[in-house]
């Protein structure tokens, strides 16, 4: 039975996995990602390291399959700038989604943004390519001057293993393009003031159409047969999405994933039908069918536990619910946030903080923001009923889940692991290398849902989301403020 092999090089680890045509998973590998750099603002990685370590990753997994390959899929973290040269050598390098060093250009050039927003249906931010290239432009004009071709990670190791440059609409029209038609919008590039936009992509052609074979390079590297297919997949985010159900299994109407960011989705077949359009939110055309996936990616996910652990050494890594009056706003990124609220300037708080208050107070308002954030998102986006499917690693925490399920109104089913990405990639490979129509036997059956509690705690969450909210509100004013601020005390503490 031909096998399919996926590759998902994400922000925290880089990740293969082979699966046979029925839907079993066969054999895996991953590796944590080395080519992150993090130097304040500064969030960038390595392009030949990410080509080396996705090589090693496919090689690994390869290794342990002794059936023959019907064909690799790729894909990768969304968002960033990937650049190249004439040659596809790597132009320094890529500024990642992460990267926050254009936070400045968001805050200066609203009317701008607004035309952007107007034809694409989403606003820039600093995760964009667009601002990304235009901080280039101001900021390194001999880096950008060198720059051939602009490339997402997924689409930089389509080029590292085929040699072909290519890349599909799903991703690209959010930043460069017309949901609605389909069309790249010169707009884009004209509003931003760039001096080169559209013009450095790659031809757009539609998933399932997107494939090179195998160069012998690349096949040398991974122990794969040259000329073997290779898809160019989705992003990461719509082949997670797909994995955990949305779209691809009966009765999930809405997603989030809590990995490196928190995505919140859900599948519309008319998206203009939203109760409201944050600016951070994207619309994507669905992959395996028809309709739209329309998402917001936060900068600020699961992260945020990470960041808050480091800052309070004592926290416990997975409290059980410790109720407090304590309320945190989760915004600790550098590039603030963008859905669904859009600040480059938003930061976190901790509202109601006394000397009383204990680290498992901290971890556990921290989970309950996330799981705030979460209804915040799905309400906007006028989500349809059915369950809401957790994915990511934050899916293994049962008393998140369950107090995710109380705070939304939802069942919750829990698909923790990191497996969700590759099985949607395998339903897409499948679909479009294998002609298999029926996602199921790859994306997977759910084990039981958690209900959301109906006593006691249902109105205790309650009345901490609408008081959530309201001090959002009354906060998100100042967030411009303090950032200036900010900038003043870190210039005054680089003064000799």
């Amino acid at each position: 039975m031909a096998v399919l092999l996926c590759l998902d090089s994400g922000t925290t680890s880089v990740k293969a996995a082979a699966f046979d045509g029925g839907g079993r998973l066969l054999a895996q590998a991953e590796r944590p990602n080395g080519a992150l750099q993090r130097e304040g603002a500064r969030v960038e990685q390595d392009m030949h390291r990410t080509r080396a370590e996705a090589l090693s990753v496919l090689h690994d997994c390869a290794a342990q399959v002794t059936e023959p390959f019907a064909g690799l899929i790729v894909t990768g973290q969304g968002d960033g700038l990937w650049p190249v040269d004439a040659g596809g050598q790597p132009v320094g390098r890529a500024l990642t989604w992460l990267d926050g060093r254009a936070r400045g250009l968001v805050a200066a050039m609203a009317p701008a943004l607004d035309a952007v927003q107007a034809a694409t249906g989403t606003r820039p931010t600093a995760a964009s390519a667009s601002l990304q290239l235009l901080w280039l432009q101001q900021n390194d004009p001999t880096r950008h001057a060198r720059i051939a071709h602009a490339l997402r990670a997924k689409e930089w190791l389509f080029l590292a293993l085929t040699g072909r440059l290519m890349a599909e609409p799903t991703a690209l029209l959010p930043v460069w393009g017309d949901w609605r038609s389909g069309a790249l919008a010169p707009v884009v590039a004209e509003s931003l003031g760039l001096s080169r936009g559209a013009d450095l992509l790659p031809d757009l052609t539609p998933v399932g159409a997107a494939r090179a074979e195998l160069s012998q390079a690349a096949a040398e590297a991974t122990g794969l047969p040259p000329g073997l297919p290779v898809l160019l997949g989705p992003g990461d985010v719509q082949a997670t999405l797909i994995g955990l159900g949305l779209g691809s299994r009966a009765g999930v109407g809405r997603a989030s994933i809590f990995g490196t960011s928190a995505i919140h989705a859900c599948l519309l077949d008319d998206p203009t039908a939203m109760p409201q359009a944050p600016a951070g939110a994207m619309i994507q055309q669905f992959a395996l069918g028809s309709g739209y996936l329309c998402f917001h990616p936060c900068f600020n996910g699961a992260t945020l536990l990470h960041h808050l652990s480091r800052r309070f050494a004592d926290l416990p890594a997975a409290p059980a619910p410790d109720y407090s009056a304590l309320i945190l706003h989760p915004f600790l990124e550098p590039g603030g946030e963008r859905a669904p609220w859009t600040d480059p300037h938003a930061s976190g708080a901790i509202i109601g903080l006394t000397a009383a208050a204990t680290p498992a107070q901290i971890a556990w308002a921290g989970r309950e923001a996330l799981a705030f954030v979460t209804r915040a998102s799905h309400a906007v986006m006028g989500a349809p009923g059915g369950a809401l499917s957790l994915g990511g690693g934050l899916a293994g925490d049962e008393h998140f889940a369950q107090f995710l399920a109380t705070v939304t109104g939802c069942t919750v089913q829990r698909s923790p692991g990191s497996h969700a990405g590759l099985r949607g990639l395998a339903a897409i490979a499948a679909r479009f290398l294998l002609d298999a129509r029926d996602p199921a036997p790859w994306v997977g059956l759910t084990g039981h849902g958690l209900a959301p509690d109906p006593g006691p705690v249902a109105a205790y969450a309650e009345d901490k989301y609408r008081l959530f909210a309201t001090l959002l509100e009354a906060v998100s004013p100042f967030w411009e403020p303090l950032s200036d601020l900010r900038e003043q005390a870190e210039k005054l503490m680089e003064t000799p």
